[in-house]
């Protein structure tokens, strides 16, 4: 009989001994990341230290997950690599020169991880899948950003030093032989034992508390990447809650009512109506100007400060309509596409703009088009950065202007030309549309106010009292305001109606499953003797741009749109829909729902600080707006995923309206 001692060493002190080192390096990496992102994040002053404790222990396990599934590779090699080659001093050399370049990568990664944590209050999310489609922005950006060469060099040096210490640690792993057999057998045990733990446990683990930041730190990094990567293009149906088709579409019909469409026009199973004009008709050009991540709080008009910020966007909200209560859809600049464009609600996953399916959809160029109007997109980066480009295309936009298109000497960063640079060039263009007597419609997007926060020099003066965000946002402002102020020298100014809006908020932060102070930003309609100045406190979505926009043309048309003329619509009837990593939400008033995987759907009192307070056992009311959010992300999904959200009606549409 052998010895059983003798069996365990064989085992213990084998090649599979490399395994466990590789295991508890990650282990020990990823357990620094989350103390580290604790104390970043003040957790224990914030939540108590209860749950922090059980953000650490649910940590825990999440991170044997993500550390096994790092580790498939390489015990699939050393299963199939014979005791000869094993044992070899070359392959010797090559392991521990491979272990150098693992600890290099490890480390990298959760540098990344820590950043990537404090500009998005979160863990590796579709955020980072959607970046890693377009790595010379990102890169470019980081290397702008923070100090890259110093990190690289330490971190580097750090993995330099990782063979030379393992060399002891690991003297006995060359020496014990196992066979096929005992290599098969071990190889066997580990993944039954990943799929156990891949199968048995769930996302739930890691809600350990109301504070979304803390939850996000009791995951793993990895473990969260592969599910955004998986789901990024998962359907809405199986995922989220749905209802019966007729009965979310005769819902939806009383959510996008307004006095502008024909009760007797609403085609059933479809948000086909007729709209008709309640205001003169009006020719006009048409320009929406996305600001890069100017947020509400950074705005003097809604959020008022010692000295403002924002003094141009303040004396143009001051001359036009200045939408006090709007809310983005998602904190991507492509979700600002979207929804000002196609007024679509933001479906769960990656945003329409990246989908191969979106040609011929119903959105405001597209529409405008179609009524005689030229169609432009101006933008100072690569128009295939996130598809935009395509999209637009695709979808009503007859030109597209980016960064090729300027002078190689004009001021650049990562993201592409300064804001002051776009401007001029849409002018130009601007000016050659109005010249062939036709009105024209131009989407506008700058880059300015984001990492690495710079702009030309003998433009706004350094203020080195505020940070470089706030400085890039005084940048953005000072060039917005040029660009209208030329605009005003123009002859097509005085038929112009501008939108002038933030895509996003600043970054993503907050206790809260959607933390909605990154997600209010400024609305401002912009046309002097058009639109009458004032403030507007009815609560709006990016989504309502479009049918407003329209709205103010006073224009008849058949409409898909899901948003609001809101200049017509009952301040009662304003709402919010919005996403955020997996979870998609309807605001109205002062309560939320927020609809989530595995069908989950929760209901909260939203503070006036932002922050959420669940309600457990909603009234009538509350169950009425989960109902709702659903009618809202199921009917979109269905009318996106089946080709009814199109410029042309599908003919069973057709019939269905005669």
């Amino acid at each position: 009989m052998r010895d059983p001692l003798a069996v365990r060493s064989a085992w213990t002190e084998s090649r599979y001994r490399l395994v466990a080192g590789l295991v508890a390096g990650l282990m020990a990496v990823f357990l620094a990341v989350r103390l580290v992102l604790i104390v970043l994040q003040h957790a224990v002053a914030k939540d108590g230290l209860a749950p922090v404790l059980a953000a650490l222990g649910a940590g825990e396990t999440f991170d044997v997950l993500a550390a096994l599934w790092v580790a498939v590779p390489f015990v699939l090699y050393l299963a199939v690599t014979p005791e000869r080659w094993f044992r070899s001093r070359a392959h010797r050399a090559l392991v521990l020169g491979g272990f150098g370049l693992a600890a290099f990568g490890i480390l990298f990664v959760a540098v990344v991880e820590v950043f990537f944590f404090q500009e998005f209050n979160g863990r590796f999310n579709f955020v980072a899948v959607d970046y890693l489609m377009y790595p010379t922005e990102v890169v470019e950006n980081i290397w702008q950003s923070y100090p890259t060469g110093l990190v690289v060099s330490l971190l580097a040096a750090t993995a330099a030093g990782v063979p030379p210490l393992l060399r002891r640690p690991l003297r006995d792993a060359w020496r014990r032989p196992l066979s096929f057999g005992q290599r098969f057998v071990a190889t066997l045990l580990f993944s039954i034992t990943l799929a156990a733990l891949s199968l048995g446990i769930p996302t739930s683990l890691a809600h350990v508390s109301e504070d979304r930041a803390l939850n996000e730190i009791a995951t793993n990094g990895y473990v969260s990447f592969w599910r955004a990567l998986l789901g990024s293009e998962a359907p809405y149906e199986g995922l989220y809650a749905t209802r019966d088709r007729a009965a979310v579409f005769e819902r939806l019909r009383r959510l996008i009512d307004e006095p502008a469409a024909e009760p007797a026009s609403f085609v059933p199973g479809s948000t086909l109506r007729h709209i008709r004009p309640l205001g003169p008709s009006r020719r006009l050009n048409v320009v929406v100007v996305l600001e890069e991540s100017l947020g509400s709080e950074f705005i003097g008009a809604l959020h008022s400060r010692p000295q403002s910020l924002t003094p141009g966007y303040d004396a143009l909200a001051r001359e036009g309509l200045l939408l006090t209560r709007a809310y983005s859809t998602g904190n991507r600049t492509i979700r600002a596409l979207e929804a000002t464009t196609s007024s679509l609600p933001p479906l769960p996953g990656v945003s329409i703009v990246r989908r191969p399916q979106s040609q011929g959809l119903f959105t405001l160029p597209a529409l405008l088009r179609d009524r005689g109007y030229q169609t432009l997109f101006c933008y100072g980066g690569r128009a295939l950065f996130d598809g935009m480009g395509s999209y637009l295309r695709a979808n009503g936009v007859d030109r597209v202007v980016e960064q090729k298109d300027y002078p190689e000497d004009a001021f650049r960063t990562a993201w592409g030309v300064a804001d002051e640079v776009i401007f001029d060039r849409a002018l130009v263009e601007m000016d050659a549309m109005q010249a062939k007597g036709r009105p024209f419609y131009t989407l506008i997007l700058s880059v300015s106010n984001h990492r690495p926060y710079r702009f030309p020099e003998g433009t706004v003066k350094w203020d080195r009292s505020l940070r470089s965000r706030e400085n890039a946002v005084r940048y953005a402002d000072w060039a917005l305001g040029r660009f209208v102020r030329q605009a005003r020298q123009h002859p097509f100014f005085h038929d112009t109606l501008f939108v002038l809006m933030g895509d996003h908020g600043a970054r993503v932060y907050g206790a809260a499953e959607i933390p909605l102070a990154s997600y209010e930003v400024p609305i401002l309609l912009y046309a002097p003797g058009i639109v009458p100045a004032g403030r507007l406190d009815t609560l709006a979505s990016s989504l309502d741009v479009p049918p407003t926009v329209l709205g103010l043309l006073g224009m008849e048309y058949d409409s898909r749109f899901f948003g609001h003329d809101l200049l017509h619509v009952d301040p009662s009837a304003g709402r919010a829909l919005m996403t955020h990593n997996n979870e998609i939400a309807l605001m109205k008033g002062s309560r939320i729902a927020v609809l989530g995987l595995h069908r989950s759907a929760q209901l909260f009192a939203v503070r006036p600080d932002g922050g959420f307070v669940p309600l457990r056992s909603p009234d009538r009311a509350g169950r009425e707006l989960i109902e709702d959010a659903i009618a809202y992300y199921d009917g979109a999904d269905i009318e996106y995923r089946t080709g009814m959200y199109a410029m042309t009606a599908p003919a069973a549409e057709r019939l269905a309206a005669h």
